[in-house]
């Protein structure tokens, strides 16, 4: 099933991003305005975090709702290698032969996305790509996540297993924020390096998880949640509502200071906050008529779209573009390079970094698509990329 609105947020997450970094490489004083949102602006991780809950779980959900059998897990499995791997090795591996970093001993944590549980290598490489490896391992765990909880709930009416579904996303929720606080108490040392792991932040996986499944509830039943459909018919107030509480976060709480920040209340808030704030986004995109309204017409146009599909390749090229144009010196990345203007991190035109970060990373980002992702999802059938038939149903 297509959700039209999903390709401007996989912009806008993206977007997030790289103005987070520009404003992390320009320096407060070179940011001016733009250095306060920006600051906070690496929560467009978590909306792609919270988009991939909902659009992972979904399929498996309605599947388990219509009472159809689950997809193979092989296939799952593939399909989603297949989509995340092979553009992130050019990207590493270009990168890496260009000079702009060194992957040592254990370059192999890096090609197989597991740098994260290793302090030596958890900001290496492309650095951006820890978030890779949480979405892989959430890849790993997820479809035996829902095979367990529909075979918890196969004697259940529909209603009844979407229900189950939804009780075992608040599980989920629940436990994004035990993990924090167990590894507050217990494993301390390891708490900044946990930020990246799946454990810590389930509470964002799980909230696109349990939209999807009042997603598939109201496909299913749509009598019963008239009053919902109608709400989610105008956009203006979702997105108002995420646009207050984002403006709230940027302005009265901040970013976090690495020594302290990913710790306690802080840390949950973060959380909560980006959670709620990708949950609004989504809701009219959702849920409510879909040819209602100029947002929804909007949305759907052509460069939206477009930076919509090359998002993942936006994500994966801008950031080392950014580096390679301005000075590189020690402590941001070795081997250091001049850059194209000789403007050290710290004290940079955060315009020229968005400029490079958006416009040549939007041109590397279209080619990877064009090229390398788009034609690789003819194999997205493992039959196919072994070259076997399908079996006949």
């Amino acid at each position: 099933m297509h959700f039209g609105g999903f390709e401007a947020l996989r912009a806008l997450a993206a977007v997030m991003v790289v103005a987070h970094h520009a404003g992390s490489y320009a320096g407060e004083a070179r940011a001016g305005w733009l250095a306060t949102p920006a600051a906070v602006m690496d929560g467009g991780v978590a909306v792609f975090f919270v988009l991939s809950g909902f659009l992972i779980y979904r399929p498996f959900v309605a599947r388990d709702v219509e009472g159809r059998a689950a997809p193979r897990l092989a296939d799952f499995w593939w399909r989603r290698v297949l989509r995340i791997v092979p553009a992130y090795w050019l990207v590493l591996t270009f990168f890496w032969a260009l000079g702009s970093f060194e992957l040592g001993s254990q370059w192999w944590r890096y090609y197989l996305l597991v740098q994260i549980y290793s302090p030596s290598t958890v900001l290496g490489g492309v650095v951006q790509a820890w978030s890779l490896a949480t979405e892989m391992s959430f890849y790993l765990v997820l479809p035996l996540w829902a095979a367990a909880v529909a075979r918890l709930g196969s004697d259940r009416s529909p209603a009844a297993r979407a229900r189950w579904h939804l009780g075992a996303c608040g599980v989920l929720f629940a436990g994004g924020y035990a993990s924090r606080v167990a590894i507050e108490a217990w494993w301390p040392a390891q708490r900044a390096l946990s930020f990246n792991w799946l454990p810590t932040n389930l509470d964002l996986f799980a909230s696109g998880m349990a939209l999807a499944v009042v997603s598939v509830w109201v496909t299913a039943d749509g009598s019963s949640f008239a009053r919902l459909q109608r709400a989610a018919g105008r956009v203006w107030p979702w997105w108002t509502a995420a646009a207050a509480i984002f403006a709230w976060y940027a302005y009265a709480v901040g970013p976090a200071d690495f020594a302290t920040g990913y710790s306690g209340w802080f840390w949950h808030r973060r959380q909560l906050v980006l959670a709620l704030f990708t949950v609004l986004l989504m809701i009219p995109a959702v849920l409510g008529d879909q040819e209602r309204g100029w947002a929804r017409r909007a949305w759907s146009a052509g460069p939206l779209v477009f930076v919509g599909t090359v998002s993942y390749g936006l994500y994966l090229w801008h950031f080392d573009w950014m580096k390679r144009s301005i000075a590189g010196v020690d402590g941001f990345g070795a081997p250091t390079w001049p850059g194209w203007v000789h403007t050290p991190p710290g004290d940079s035109n955060v315009w020229l970094l968005l400029a490079v970060g958006l416009g040549v990373g939007l041109v590397f980002a279209a080619a990877s698509w064009y090229l390398l992702e788009q034609p690789l999802q003819r194999f997205k059938d493992p039959r196919r990329a072994l070259g076997r038939p399908r079996p006949q149903r």
